[in-house]
C-alpha cells in the first residue's frame, strides 16, 4: 500500500494526531507524522531532510489545511513539491479556512474533505476514506495466497512474479512508489508517453512491471486502466502474449485490428464502461465525476524481443502502437528492456512521436535482501521457518553477479527438497545444495544424471544450442524455439530439464502457428551453468552469424521490389568470406533446424548476386587494361563515351583527383599543429573538396583517458557507503596514455565523401548507407558498419596512397578532449548548442528543452573544440578500431587495434542525436557487432603522420 505522508502545521499537533489514529483505526499502518515517536522523526535528525526523504518516498499526502497551514512557507513548499513528484494528494480541512486564501493549485485540483466541524466530521472522514481506496490505497494488503490458487509458492524460482504475486514481492518499495509517482506525472501531463525500465539482466525488471507496479495500478482504476502484459516474443501483434491477445483478454471477446484507428477505437470502447461505472460511484458518494477518465497503460515485458531478428511484426506493431496513442491522447506504454538492448528501442523511428522517459531499476539494493528471503516466508500456510544463520549464509554469498535469480532459485529448491516440514536450515543450503552457487549446478545434476557420459553431455549441448541461445550484437539472450526444433533423441532430456525448473514449456504462437514452445527459465542460466557458457562460447561466432543472417533475410523480404519499389539487391548484405561463413553454418547438421527456408532463400539470392558483381569486376578490369592509357591522352573526353561503363569512368576520373595532391611525409611534417590539409583535389578553406575529408593535425601529448572515480550509488541515487562511512568508489579508470602527433578528419564522413567511394568502386552501392529520408550531402554517413567503415578507409587509402584509417580508442578520446578534463570538452555539461543530442533529458545540470532533435544535423552545425575537430560528441556515434569482445560501457583501459576482423565486438565512441549527454562525455564507450547497422551509426578517419620538424 506505502506510507501516508501527513502534511501539517505544527500549530495543529493535535489535529495530526486525531487524523493519523482515525488512518490506523481504518487499517493504514504505515503513516509518517513528524511528531510521532516511534515512526516519524527521533532525536538528532536533520527535520528538514528528513522531512522532505519520507515525502519522496511517501504513497501520498494527506494536507492539513488550516489557516496556520496556509500561512506556514514550509507547508506551502511540502505541497508543491509532493505536486511536482506525482504525488497522491488528499486535502483535508480541519479548521475553517477562506477557500480564496488556499493555494489555487489545491483548489482547483483537488476535492477537499471538510473535518472543520463536529458535524461535517463524519461525512468528511467517509469521502477520505472513499477517496483513498477509490486510488488504490485500500489498506487491505494484497490477498496472499491468490484466491484462485489456494497452493501457488510463496518461492517463484526464475519464473518472474505476476500480477497476483504483489503480496510476496518484496525489496523494491522505494522503487515502486518512484515508479509511481512517474506514471502519475506522465498522466498529469508529462510529455513522455513510453516510460522505459532499464535494468541489466536478472535485475527482476519483468517482476517490478508485473508484481510491482501494474499490480497497484490495478487498484486505481479512477486513474488508470491497466491492459494484461504484451509480451512480442516473435509475433509482436498477433502472438500468444502479443497486443491482440491482450486486448481481447481485456474486453472478454476477440479483438481484431488493422490499423492505429482500430486500436484508437478498442482503447475507447475498453475505457467507456469503466468511466460509466465511476460516474455512477461519484454520483452515489455525492461527488463530482473525475475530470479525466482513465489512462490506458499498455505494459510491455522485455521489449528487447521487439527488435530480434525473428519478430517480423516489429513494423506494424510500432506503427500501429504509435499513431493509436498519438490519436487517443491518453494513453501510455510501460516497457522492461534490458540495458544493452535499449538502443534500438530509443532510436526506432515508428516511436519518434512517443517521447520516453528512462526508469534506471539498479540492482536491488543489499540490505533489502533479508526482507526478500524472510517476507514471503511469513506469508507462508502456515508460515515457513528461516534459520536466522540460514539467512545470513545467503546474504553473505550473494556478492556475485546474478544475485536476485540465484537467490530467487535457491529458495525454491531448498523449499522443494527440504521444506517438507516447514523448516529451512543451514545444513540442507550447505550440504544439500552446496551453496547458491550450487543450486542451478545441483539442478543441472538432477536432470543429468548423476554421473553424465560425454554422450550425454553431448545431448545436452545439442538441446541447448542453438535451438534455446541465441547471440545478437547486444550479447547472449535466450530464445523461444518450437518444440519441434528440439533433436528427436534430446527430448527425453528436455523433459528432465523442465522438471528441474530450468526450462519452460507452454502453447504459443510462433511464426504463425499455434506450437509447443520451450524456452530458458531465466538468462541467469545462461551464465551460470559453466558447460553451458562454455559451449556458448565455442559457438559464439556461429550462432552471431546466424543471428546476422535472420535480421539481413527480414530486412530482405520487408523491403521486396514488386511491394514497395526498391531495389531489393541492395538489402543483400552477405558478401565475400561473411557469406562464405554464413553458407558453411547453414549446412552445418546441427544448425540446420534454426534455418528458415527464408533465410535459405536469402543466402542463395547473395550467393547469385556475388557471382553477377565477380562477373562485373572481370569484364571491368578486362575494359580497363585496354582502355585507361586512351581515355587519359583525350583528356578524360571518355566521359561522354557510351562503350564504357559508367562505373570504371567514374573510377578512373576519381583517380586523377586524389593522386596529385599526396602530402608526402616531409610536407606534413612541416606543417604546424591545427593546420588543416585535403588530398583530393583543389580545394581551399573556403570551398573545400567534397571527394575527401578535410584533415586536421593534432599534436601529440599525455593525458588521462577514461573517467574519474564516482561513487557507487543506491537505488534511491544516494551513494553507497563502506564501513567507515566513507564513499565506495567505483574502479579507477584513468590511465595515462601517450600519444603520437596524428591527422584526423575535421568531421565525420559525409554522404558526399561516400558518394566518391561508391563513384569510385570502393564502397557498395547507395543506399547502403541508407539517409532515412534526412537527406544526403554534408550530413554525416548513417547506417554505417564497421566493415563498412573499413572498406572506405581502404579505398580512401589506395586512392591518395596515404595511410588512412580509423582511429584508435586512445586517439578519439585524446581528440575529443582537446586538452580538457571534464566530462565534455565543453566541460562539465553541455548545451543543445554546442552539439546535437537528445536535449529533453539533462546529465550533471545540462540544460534541456521539451523536444530534443529528431534526426543528424549536417556536420560543422556546431562549434569545433580546442583542436578544430566538429561533432566529436553527439550528431552520431563513430567507430573506432578498437575490438571490445569483453563489452560493458566504462572506460577503455588499453587497445587492440591490431585484432582480427573476426572480432566479434567493436567500440563507437561519441553519442548521437538520439542520445542524453551522459552518453556523449568523453570517457564513454559502446560496443557492437562489426556488421551492426543503425540510423545514429557513422565515423571518422585518421592518418598517421610523422613528428613536426624541430
Amino acid at each position: 500500500m506505502g506510507v501516508l505522508f501527513i502534511s501539517h502545521s505544527s500549530k495543529n499537533n493535535d489535529q495530526a494526531v486525531r487524523v493519523r489514529d482515525w488512518l490506523r483505526a481504518q487499517g493504514y499502518s504505515e503513516v509518517f507524522l513528524d511528531l510521532d515517536p516511534a515512526h516519524g522523526l527521533a532525536p538528532g535528525h536533520r527535520w528538514q531532510e528528513e522531512l522532505k526523504r519520507a515525502g519522496e518516498n511517501c504513497a501520498a499526502v494527506v494536507v492539513l489545511v488550516s489557516p496556520e497551514w496556509v500561512a506556514s512557507t514550509w507547508c506551502q513548499t511540502e505541497f508543491l513539491v509532493a505536486d511536482q513528484l506525482g504525488k497522491r494528494i488528499f486535502p483535508v480541512m480541519i479548521a475553517p479556512t477562506p477557500f480564496d486564501s488556499i493555494r489555487l493549485e489545491l483548489r482547483s485540483k483537488f476535492q477537499i474533505a471538510d473535518i472543520s466541524a463536529p458535524e461535517v466530521e463524519a461525512d468528511g472522514l467517509q469521502r477520505l476514506s472513499f477517496g483513498l481506496k477509490r486510488a488504490g490505497l485500500d489498506p487491505k494488503s494484497f490477498d496472499w495466497p491468490p484466491p484462485h490458487e489456494p497452493n501457488r509458492a510463496v518461492y517463484r524460482g526464475l519464473q518472474a512474479l505476476d500480477v497476483q504475486d504483489a503480496a510476496i514481492f518484496f525489496g523494491r518499495d522505494a522503487a515502486i512508489t518512484r515508479g509511481l509517482d512517474e506514471l502519475r506525472r506522465l498522466r498529469d501531463g508529462a510529455p513522455q508517453r513510453i516510460l522505459v525500465i532499464l535494468g541489466a539482466s536478472g535485475a527482476g525488471k519483468s517482476s517490478f512491471l508485473r508484481a510491482g507496479l501494474m499490480a497497484r495500478l490495478k487498484r486505481d482504476e479512477e486513474n488508470f486502466l491497466v491492459l494484461p502484459i504484451v509480451r512480442p516474443e516473435r509475433a509482436a501483434l498477433r502472438g500468444t502474449e502479443g497486443l491482440l491477445a491482450s486486448l481481447s483478454k481485456a474486453a472478454g471477446k476477440p479483438v481484431s485490428i488493422a490499423n492505429s484507428e482500430d486500436l484508437a477505437r478498442e482503447f475507447a470502447a475498453l475505457r467507456a464502461p469503466v468511466v460509466d461505472r465511476l460516474a455512477r460511484n461519484a454520483e452515489a458518494a455525492r461527488e463530482a465525476p473525475a475530470s479525466k477518465p482513465p489512462t490506458i497503460v499498455i505494459p510491455l515485458d522485455q521489449a528487447e524481443e521487439l527488435f530480434g531478428a525473428e519478430n517480423a511484426e516489429r513494423a506494424q506493431f510500432c506503427e500501429i502502437l504509435a499513431g493509436a496513442i498519438a490519436a487517443d491522447g491518453n494513453a501510455i506504454v510501460v516497457a522492461t528492456i534490458r540495458s544493452d538492448s535499449y538502443e534500438p528501442l530509443q532510436t526506432e523511428p515508428l516511436l519518434a512521436s512517443l517521447p520516453q522517459l528512462l526508469f534506471n531499476l539498479q540492482p536491488i539494493a543489499a540490505g533489502a535482501f533479508q526482507e526478500v528471503i524472510a517476507g514471503p516466508a511469513r506469508l507462508a500456510k502456515p508460515p515457513i521457518v528461516v534459520e536466522p544463520e540460514l539467512t545470513q549464509a545467503l546474504l553473505a554469498d550473494l556478492d556475485a553477479a546474478d544475485a536476485l535469480p540465484l537467490l530467487a532459485f535457491t529458495l525454491e529448491r531448498l523449499l522443494t527438497q527440504f521444506g517438507g516440514d516447514g523448516k529451512l536450515s543451514l545444513a540442507d543450503y550447505a550440504k544439500g545444495l552446496g551453496g547458491i552457487a550450487g543450486a542451478i549446478q545441483s539442478a543441472v545434476a538432477a536432470a543429468l544424471g548423476p554421473s553424465p557420459t560425454q554422450a550425454t553431455l553431448a545431448l545436452a549441448r545439442r538441446l541447448f544450442v542453438p535451438a534455446l541461445v541465441q547471440v545478437d550484437t547486444e550479447g547472449v539472450k535466450r530464445r523461444v524455439a518450437r518444440r519441434q526444433d528440439i533433436p528427436a533423441d534430446a527430448q527425453a532430456l528436455a523433459g528432465r530439464f523442465v522438471e528441474q525448473r530450468l526450462l519452460i514449456v507452454d502453447r504459443r504462437v510462433l511464426d504463425g502457428h499455434e506450437v509447443e514452445s520451450i524456452e530458458v527459465a531465466h538468462e541467469a542460466i545462461l551464465r551460470q551453468w559453466p558447460a553451458l557458457v562454455s559451449w556458448i562460447a565455442e559457438e559464439r561466432d556461429a550462432l552471431r552469424s546466424l543471428d546476422g543472417v535472420r535480421a539481413a533475410a527480414r530486412e530482405w523480404q520487408a523491403h521486396d521490389a514488386p511491394k514497395r519499389g526498391g531495389n531489393r539487391e541492395s538489402w543483400l548484405t552477405h558478401r565475400g568470406e561473411r557469406l562464405k561463413e554464413a553458407e558453411k553454418i547453414a549446412a552445418r547438421p546441427d544448425f540446420a533446424a534454426m534455418v528458415a527456408p527464408e533465410m535459405r532463400d536469402y543466402l542463395a539470392a547473395c550467393r547469385k548476386d556475388e557471382r553477377k558483381a565477380q562477373a562485373r569486376r572481370r569484364n571491368l578490369q578486362t575494359l580497363a587494361g585496354v582502355s585507361v592509357v586512351a581515355v587519359l591522352a583525350a583528356g578524360f573526353g571518355f566521359a561522354t563515351q557510351n562503350q564504357w561503363r559508367p562505373q570504371l569512368e567514374q573510377r578512373i576520373l576519381v583517380e586523377t583527383k586524389y593522386k596529385p595532391y599526396l602530402k608526402t611525409a616531409a610536407a606534413l611534417a612541416d606543417m604546424k599543429d591545427g593546420a588543416a590539409f585535403q588530398e583530393c583535389g583543389p580545394a581551399t578553406a573556403q570551398a573545400p573538396s567534397k571527394l575527401c575529408p578535410v584533415m586536421v593535425l593534432v599534436p601529440g601529448g599525455e593525458f588521462r583517458m577514461g573517467a574519474a572515480p564516482r561513487a557507487q550509488r543506491d537505488e534511491n541515487d544516494r551513494p553507497v557507503l563502506d564501513a567507515a562511512g566513507k564513499p565506495v568508489m567505483a574502479a579507477d579508470e584513468r590511465p595515462l596514455k601517450q600519444v603520437v602527433r596524428f591527422a584526423v578528419s575535421q568531421t565525420e564522413v559525409t554522404f558526399d565523401q561516400w558518394a566518391a567511394c561508391v563513384a569510385g568502386g570502393g564502397c557498395k552501392s547507395q543506399p547502403t548507407p541508407g539517409d532515412a529520408t534526412w537527406g544526403r550531402g554534408d550530413r554525416p554517413a548513417i547506417n554505417v558498419s564497421w566493415e563498412d567503415a573499413q572498406e572506405y578507409v581502404k579505398w580512401l587509402k589506395q586512392m591518395t596512397g596515404a595511410e588512412y584509417r580509423l582511429l584508435s580508442e586512445t586517439e578519439w578520446e585524446y581528440g575529443a578532449r582537446a586538452g580538457t578534463i571534464g566530462d565534455f570538452s565543453t566541460g562539465a555539461t553541455i548545451a543543445p548548442e554546442q552539439a546535437q543530442y537528445d536535449w529533453s533529458q539533462s546529465y550533471n545540470g545540462s540544460p534541456t528543452r521539451e523536444k530534443g532533435p529528431d534526426r543528424t544535423a549536417p556536420v560543422r552545425s556546431f562549434p569545433a573544440n580546442p583542436f578544430g575537430l566538429y561533432d566529436m560528441h553527439g550528431n552520431v556515434w563513430e567507430w573506432v578500431e578498437d575490438c571490445s569482445d569483453q563489452g560493458g560501457t566504462s572506460s577503455a583501459t588499453s587497445e587492440n587495434t591490431n585484432e582480427a576482423l573476426t572480432c566479434s565486438n567493436r567500440v563507437v565512441r561519441g553519442g548521437s542525436w538520439s542520445f542524453n549527454p551522459q552518453f556523449l562525455r568523453s570517457a564513454y564507450r559502446v560496443r557492437y557487432s562489426p556488421s551492426y547497422r543503425n540510423s545514429g551509426l557513422g565515423f571518422r578517419v585518421a592518418r598517421t603522420v610523422l613528428p613536426p620538424a624541430p
